[in-house]
């Protein structure tokens, strides 16, 4: 049924969801266009279901709400409980920090309406800080998804593989295909207190193997807001080293297994699996900004390993070349299943295309 449905995923979210769920009352909807919201309470232990339904009531929104439990843990599975109780064909997933503008889903439904191509969309965001603005967050301000895209509203380009999920606008036909294929995301995103992400890169990825294409829509504005205990270096080191670098080594196996080719000229996966750990090795040492790359320019630079150094990239470099070595080295039995895996996926995705 043509209309949107709004889910918001919480974790702990009593505090947050109060300004939340006040932005998405005041959306301006044509009358024309149904639009229900969906709360999904991801294993809280605080009173995040009682405030999302004591919160709503206090708005003269009359649209249908709900909130649905999910017990198993991240943020993959509260999507997916999301989309498994929702009505309508166009779904905006927003995160409990997200405040959207007020024509942010009659904007989504006009883009999904007149890219009948497109099977995910998302906009820009900006920031607002509980706290003043560290002076190295506008160097760094995409990896906390405070961005704007591209110049102007279009496909993504092909080096720009995916949008974030933060206000991201999905077509059910594209989760009805990923449903056909089997496709079961490898990344949970995050759980708890961790924060180890991904979750949308590999679902832009799978929608693009499948045939849909991205959009970015300059009129998709929303604010993010940047909590205190967010804008630490401590924060951002952990949020990058970790959290987005250990996922770069799944999407590098979408990538080679969909040049895979058949069954019986495929590459063996330990073939494929040494290359990684040799790049990151070599990645992890040579900064490659640096034109005058050198050992010595290595060893000279190795405290920043160790140290946290407000602004220095180049620690962000070796901590997230070094973390991703280390997963590489732990994980040879777990990526090799995962890898088979994907090229089972990709040959559901064949057979579904010849079909």
């Amino acid at each position: 049924m043509k209309g949107i449905s709004v889910i918001l995923c919480c974790y702990n979210s009593a505090q947050r969801l109060p300004v939340t769920l006040r932005f998405v009352a005041q959306q301006e909807v044509p009358r024309n266009i149904p639009w229900e919201v969906i709360v999904v309470n991801n294993r809280s232990t605080d009173d995040t279901a009682k405030v999302a339904k004591t919160e709503w009531e206090k708005h003269s929104c009359d649209v249908p709400f709900k909130v649905a439990d999910q017990p198993v843990p991240g943020l993959s599975a509260a999507r997916e409980k999301g989309m498994e109780v929702s009505s309508f064909e166009y779904l905006v997933f927003c995160d409990d920090d997200n405040w959207l503008d007020e024509n942010y889903l009659r904007n989504a439904f006009i883009t999904m309406e007149t890219h009948p191509d497109v099977g995910i969309a998302g906009g820009q965001s900006t920031g607002f800080f509980e706290i003043p603005k560290p002076f190295w967050f506008d160097s760094v301000s995409p990896s906390y998804v405070v961005e704007k895209v591209l110049p102007v509203s279009g496909y993504l380009p092909p080096r720009r593989e995916y949008l974030a999920g933060a206000g991201m606008v999905v077509r059910r036909e594209l989760i009805n295909d990923m449903k056909a294929v089997r496709f079961k995301s490898i990344l949970t995103g995050r759980m708890g207190t961790s924060l180890t992400s991904g979750e949308d890169y590999e679902f832009c990825l799978v929608a693009g193997y499948l045939g849909y294409r991205i959009y970015y829509d300059e009129q998709l504005s929303l604010i993010h807001l940047m909590t205190r205990e967010r804008l630490s270096w401590e924060y951002f080191i952990r949020m990058t080293t970790k959290g987005h670098a250990i996922p770069e080594v799944i999407y590098s196996l979408y990538r080679v297994g969909r040049h895979a080719g058949s069954s019986k000229n495929r590459r063996r996966f330990h073939r494929i699996y040494f290359e990684m750990v040799k790049h990151s090795l070599n990645t992890m040492i040579y900064f490659e900004v640096n034109r005058k790359n050198s050992l010595r320019f290595f060893f000279r630079h190795l405290h920043l390993f160790f140290r946290l150094v407000p602004g220095s990239l180049l620690q962000k470099h070796y901590l997230s070349y070094g973390n991703r070595l280390v997963f590489l080295l732990r994980n040879f039995t777990l990526l090799n299943k995962h890898y088979d895996s994907i090229l089972a996926l990709f040959d559901r995705i064949a057979l579904e295309k010849n079909v």
